[in-house]
């Protein structure tokens, strides 16, 4: 790729050079626009060559196929204008970073108040044999990506990855001491939150999600955490199958086969199957830190991790910036930073339970949840209405609601009843077709409506 650049910079000098000559009656037009074309069609031979070798390793690289994608929208996805309570247009970015901000904090769950016995209760610390030692971290600073965007602290990954060496040693002993003591940084508990718009009207604030960017050093920090639940996670099997996101060797495509080949067989078989998507109000930033810290203990992580993370997680703050703009700075008393390194894996153990009890199919990627299961009697719709009345009780008791107007049945199989389901008082609604982790899925189980998408 650098061989091809250097050919077209060299051919690029050649056209420019050619344009001069021409104008001074050294080159016939001719000759230029030959000079010209030959310059045109290696430029389009090497961009073609690039998206081919980005289309045949997106199995490898997902990421940077991606990004190159958006880089060629014509449109991009802006902030706003935003309408007030009042109804009023608000253009202004400061106006706007306000007015996020506002309605982001919101949406918080209140704390309770006090530090959960867990703290104090978990057994000693023995995740980590030895120190956090300068190798470690170095190779942490090494995988940095220099094209992401620092926190509010200004510590640019460029830096740290151009300083490697000399920074590795002192990052190593703040994260020891950080460790052994549960203080964290305030740097690291400050996040500069970057709304990304989702879908629907871009007036409202509630259709746009708030993105953290926090410390560098901190996500080096997180990193180290992260390893240690993950190491305790999987050799304790703790993660239930049902997890597909943020989970390694699960993707969305693992979600879906497993849940579809369940499904479809029963349909071929002659039964009805109701399929309920399920759709949790604000999950990320609606998780409980008291109760996180009370499963972590449940789950049998040792006290130094816990009391890390409860400190970590305690007395955060964020602030919204728009276009440069930034608003003030306000305390967050829930959720996990979407954007941090640690988010995904705190939000799996959080919301890792809620299948307890449920005897129907019920599948998820991180909060994405659906529940499946036989509809063709009387008794197999009564199971289903169960499982949902359990998931009902699981929201309320861990203060993660669902929002039941997006909550969705999908009626499947030709002698299907069409039956009503509930949650709490209130009747969901029925689906003709439903995006299934980006793959639209009809009432036919048909795909057609994907292509056409």
């Amino acid at each position: 790729m650098l061989d091809d650049l250097d050919e077209i910079l060299h051919d690029l000098k050649i056209k420019k050079e050619s344009y001069k000559k021409w104008k001074l009656g050294q080159l016939t037009k001719d000759e230029y626009r030959q000079a010209t074309r030959e310059c045109r069609g290696k430029i389009r031979k090497a961009k073609a060559q690039n998206e081919i070798k980005l289309a045949t390793g997106i199995k490898g690289n997902k990421k940077t196929f991606y990004k190159y994608i958006k880089s060629k929208r014509k449109t991009k996805d802006r902030v706003g204008p935003l309408l007030s309570e009042e109804g009023e247009a608000v253009t202004g970015n400061l106006e706007m970073a306000e007015m996020l901000n506002d309605f982001f904090v919101s949406v918080f769950t209140e704390k309770s108040g006090g530090v959960p016995n867990v703290v104090n209760t978990s057994r000693e610390r023995v995740s980590l044999e030895d120190k956090i030692h300068k190798e470690q971290v170095k190779n942490h600073v090494g995988k940095l990506d220099v094209s992401k965007s620092p926190g509010p602290d200004e510590m640019h990954p460029r830096i740290l990855k151009e300083l490697i060496e000399e920074v590795s040693e002192p990052l190593a002993m703040i994260f020891e001491k950080s460790w052994q003591t549960g203080e964290i940084p305030e740097d690291w508990k400050r996040a500069n939150i970057v709304p990304i718009y989702k879908k629907g009207n871009k007036n409202n604030p509630g259709n746009y999600r708030p993105v953290s960017l926090t410390s560098v050093p901190g996500k080096i920090m997180e990193q180290v955490i992260k390893e240690i639940i993950c190491k305790h996670l999987e050799g304790n099997k703790v993660i239930g199958n049902s997890q597909h996101g943020f989970v390694k060797n699960k993707s969305c495509q693992t979600n879906l086969i497993a849940f579809f080949d369940k499904i479809t067989s029963l349909v071929d078989k002659g039964e009805a199957v109701d399929v309920i998507y399920l759709d949790f109000s604000k999950a990320f930033d609606t998780v409980s830190h008291d109760i996180l810290i009370d499963k972590l203990g449940k789950y049998n992580l040792d006290r130094a991790t816990i009391r890390w993370v409860h400190n970590w997680l305690d007395n955060r703050s964020q602030r919204v910036v728009v276009n440069g703009s930034k608003s003030c700075w306000k305390g967050i008393t829930s959720g996990v930073p979407q954007g941090s390194v640690l988010g995904p894996v705190l939000f799996n153990i959080f919301i890792n339970d809620v299948d307890i009890g449920i005897e129907s199919t019920l599948i998820k990627f991180a909060d994405d949840t659906k529940l499946g299961g036989v509809a063709t009697s009387l008794e197999d719709r009564d199971i289903i209405q169960n499982d949902l009345s359990k998931l009902e009780k699981w929201s309320e008791v861990n203060r993660m609601r669902f929002n039941k107007e997006k909550c969705k049945v999908l009626h499947l199989g030709r002698n299907n009843q069409f039956h009503t389901y509930k949650m709490g008082s209130d009747c969901l609604g029925r689906s003709m077709a439903e995006r299934d982790l980006g793959v639209i899925v009809d009432h036919k189980l048909n795909m057609s409506q994907q292509c056409d998408a």
